[in-house]
Formats: structure tokens, C-alpha cells, sequence
């Protein structure tokens, strides 16, 4: 028995099941959707045409910010010892409330329609940004 397969069907073969094994990848946690809000909203900036667009955005960026504080990383479910997951909790809603400052420091950028200090805001958020994810995200 001879089999005639194209490189197109067997690449459409390959990619659906790969598909069918590919883990879902997301985190639908509130905390999850509150960081994904946040994250869209600074992309959004790529494509903002106005100042007062890129305002509105470091704003929006602002409540999500605001509301992460409401949770915490679900990786806190894991420290058993209260005294390490108090300090871990200080140290979440610390490089939150920086987040938060930084974000205000951009709308003042924005607003002043400053773009030195609005790259130098978003400098010091995506430094944040690591340092927040090396501590408190699972690989």
C-alpha cells in the first residue's frame, strides 16, 4: 500500500495536532485579568495618535493597578511559614504602589507632553515589571 501525502497535508496534520496538545496558556485568576488590563494598556500607547489618548491610557492603567491590590499571586497559596508570607505581601503591594507611581509619573509626562520623561516613566515600569515577575510568577 503506497501513500501520496503533500508537504501541505502534512503540515496541516502536524499543526492540528499540535493544536489538540498545546497547553492553554493565560491566567484567568483576577489577579490575571487585572495584570492583563494593565499590560494592554501600556501596549495600547504604541498606537495612541494623541496625548490625551496616551492619558487616558496611563489612567486606565492606573485602575487595574488600583484593583491588583485586591489579590494576591497565587503562588502565595504555596509559603506556609505566615511570617515569610506576610513579608511577601509587603513586598507585592510595595512594587504595586511603585507601579501605581510611575504610572501617575507618565500621565504627568503625557500631560505635560513630555516624551524624555514619558520613556524614562516607562523605563522605570518595565524594570518593575521584571522585578515583579522573577518574584512573584511561576515558570
Amino acid at each position: 500500500m503506497k501513500f501520496n501525502f503533500s508537504i501541505k497535508t502534512l503540515a496541516v496534520a502536524f499543526v492540528m495536532g499540535m493544536a489538540t496538545m498545546t497547553p492553554v496558556v493565560g491566567d484567568d485568576t483576577p489577579l490575571g485579568k487585572e495584570m492583563d488590563e494593565l499590560s494592554g494598556s501600556l501596549k495600547g500607547l504604541r498606537k495612541a495618535e494623541t496625548w490625551a489618548d496616551k492619558v487616558a491610557l496611563a489612567q486606565k492603567g492606573q485602575v487595574a493597578t488600583l484593583n491588583s491590590l485586591k489579590h494576591l499571586p497565587v503562588i502565595f497559596k504555596d509559603i506556609k511559614d505566615e511570617a515569610e508570607k506576610k513579608k511577601a505581601t509587603a513586598d507585592y503591594k510595595r512594587l504595586m504602589g511603585l507601579t501605581y507611581v510611575g504610572l501617575c509619573e507618565l500621565e504627568m509626562a503625557f500631560l505635560a507632553e513630555d516624551e524624555d520623561k514619558a520613556d524614562a516613566a516607562i523605563d522605570k515600569l518595565k524594570e518593575l515589571k521584571k522585578e515583579g515577575h522573577r518574584a512573584y510568577t511561576e515558570d
